[in-house]
């Protein structure tokens, strides 16, 4: 096996070859595929080769999840078909990668718990109904190399890794790993390029979320309700006190200066003063600072400024 290894070093490395269309739409419908049974049976693969937006995307809308692939994504990269494949694996995670998952309505699994399961569990299904032995180990670490103990799969999930580099904007190596470690799980962000690129080769490895970007799991876990109705409101007030928590902070403010119930579901501003308002997320909020923004009352709980698309 060391000697196979090394004729896979010493093979010249070879820029990705430019994917096709058929290949394009041939490896999203195989890994779509591959969780036939566990995807909601109502899903539409929207695949537009032609498209030169530099995105891939996935939604759930009454009932029906949709999935969106545009062909400029993989061009503007270069990427590789393995690396497309954690795009695509990404995306297809979203939807049934397990927790953490997006807080508080626990809609989607987080961006890191979906890059997690992206090399921990889907990349591996799908290499192993599409062989290929023409991939390259050309700038990855024998250290990683040798964690991998001669698997092919492995060594093809490393190569796909490498590739997929540079849709981080070179901001993470491969090779390297993340000094940070977060305060709190990142539930409804990005985690760093640097980050990102350790939770793959952690999922590779079936080894634990990396400290950059998880800290613990909702402690509350359910359904995801679509046709929960959500009270809300517009406020600004001054803040009295700032309590950090496992995904943000909680934090309390004096009687509102301005305050405004939305038109359809209004939340009075009395839930404010009797609960706090938690932020999911960043908290750079200080005491005597004024807090303005729209407040969500979900599961007895108060949110400040929730992304819709996560409602």
């Amino acid at each position: 096996m060391k000697f196979l290894l090394i004729l896979a070093l010493l093979t010249p490395f070879i820029s990705n070859a430019e994917v096709s269309k058929a290949d394009f739409e041939k490896l999203i419908f195989n890994i779509v595929d591959i969780y036939d049974k566990e995807l909601p049976a109502q899903r539409n693969l929207d695949i537009n080769w032609e498209s030169e937006t530099k995105n891939a995307s996935v939604n759930f809308k009454k009932g029906k999840v949709n999935f969106i692939f545009h062909g400029g994504f993989v061009r503007h990269y270069n990427l590789s078909l393995d690396a497309m494949a954690i795009t695509v694996c990404h995306e297809v995670g979203h939807i049934i990668g397990g927790y953490p998952k997006v807080m508080p309505t626990q809609k989607y699994s987080s961006e890191g718990q979906s890059d997690y399961f992206a090399t921990n569990d889907c990349i591996r299904k799908y290499f192993n109904t599409t062989p290929n032995n023409e991939f390259s180990l050309k700038g990855i670490g024998q250290k990683l190399i040798d964690k991998c103990a001669g698997e092919r799969l492995c060594l093809r999930g490393l190569a796909a890794i490498r590739d997929d580099v540079a849709i981080h904007n070179g901001s993470g190596d491969i090779n390297h790993t993340s000094a940070h470690i977060s305060s709190y799980t990142i539930f409804n962000d990005y985690p760093k390029g640097q980050c990102r690129l350790d939770t793959m080769k952690a999922g590779l490895f079936n080894e634990a979320r990396p400290a950059c970007w998880f800290k613990d799991f909702q402690t509350e876990r359910y359904e995801y309700e679509e046709d929960y109705i959500y009270e809300e409101g517009q406020g600004v007030a001054e803040i009295t006190q700032v309590t950090s928590t496992s995904f943000g902070c909680h934090i309390r403010t004096a009687y509102p200066d301005y305050w405004m119930g939305s038109y359809f579901n209004p939340l009075s501003e009395s839930e404010l003063m009797m609960r706090g308002v938690n932020v999911i997320g960043p908290c750079p909020y200080r005491v005597g600072e004024t807090l303005s923004g729209s407040i969500t009352l979900f599961k007895k709980n108060l949110y400040l400024n929730l992304n819709p698309t996560d409602k």
